[in-house]
C-alpha cells in the first residue's frame, strides 16, 4: 500500500462518507490518494459492520453538578484503568480497546455486556507503521486476521458477540504475518 498524498482522511470521517458521499473534500481526495481511496474501499466491503455512531444529545444539566467535578477528577486520577499497552518490534507502542454497540448505543472501553450486544475491537499505534492484527475470545477466533495501517483508534473490520460467562479478547498484534509479536487482553463480563 503506497502512502497519502497529504493528511489521511480519518476512519470515521472514511466511514462518514460512505453513509452519505456528501463532503466534498472527501471525494476530492480520495479521487487523488491512492492509500485513503483503499482504506475507503475496505470499508464499503465490510459486511459485518456496526451501524453509524449515534451520539446521544446531552440534556441540560443544573449548576448543582458542577459540586460534583472536583470530586469525580479526582476518582478518575486514582481509579482511572491502566491501558492496555505495550509495544511491538517493529511497530512501537500498540494500546487496543472495545467498543459495545447495545441498542444503538455506542461505548468504549465496556467491560459488562448483555445478550445481543456487539463488540468491535480498534488498535492505537504509531500512524507510519502497519501492523497484523489477530483477534480471539477464549480459543475462538470471532474475526479474520488482518493487516492494518496504523493511527488513532483504528478499527479492526468485523464485530462480534459474547455469551457464556466471563470472557477473555485478546489481540495479538505482530509487525508480520508470522512474527512473534505481543498481545494484550481486556476481560468481559455478564451484567
Amino acid at each position: 500500500m503506497s502512502a497519502c498524498i497529504g493528511e489521511p482522511i480519518s476512519w470515521l470521517r472514511l466511514e462518514t462518507y460512505a453513509l452519505d458521499r456528501a463532503d466534498a473534500a472527501v471525494r476530492d481526495h480520495l479521487a487523488a490518494c491512492a492509500a485513503c481511496a483503499a482504506c475507503m474501499t475496505e470499508i464499503e466491503r465490510d459486511v459485518v459492520a456496526l451501524p453509524p455512531l449515534v451520539v446521544p444529545e446531552r440534556k441540560r444539566r443544573t449548576w448543582w453538578p458542577l459540586l460534583l467535578v472536583p470530586a469525580a477528577a479526582l476518582a478518575f486520577v486514582v481509579l482511572r484503568p491502566k491501558p492496555r499497552g505495550f509495544t511491538v518490534k517493529g511497530i512501537g507502542e500498540v494500546t487496543i480497546g472495545v467498543v459495545r454497540e447495545r441498542a444503538g448505543t455506542i461505548t468504549y472501553d465496556a467491560h459488562q455486556y448483555r445478550p445481543g450486544d456487539r463488540w468491535k475491537v480498534f488498535v492505537t499505534c504509531p500512524p507510519d507503521a502497519g501492523a497484523y492484527i489477530d483477534v480471539s475470545v477464549g480459543s475462538d477466533r470471532p474475526l479474520a486476521p488482518a493487516h492494518l495501517a496504523c493511527g488513532n483508534r483504528v478499527m479492526v473490520p468485523g464485530a462480534f458477540t459474547l455469551d457464556g460467562g466471563t470472557n477473555r479478547v485478546c489481540v495479538h498484534v505482530a509487525a508480520a504475518p508470522d512474527a512473534a509479536g505481543d498481545q494484550a487482553c481486556v476481560t468481559i463480563r455478564p451484567e
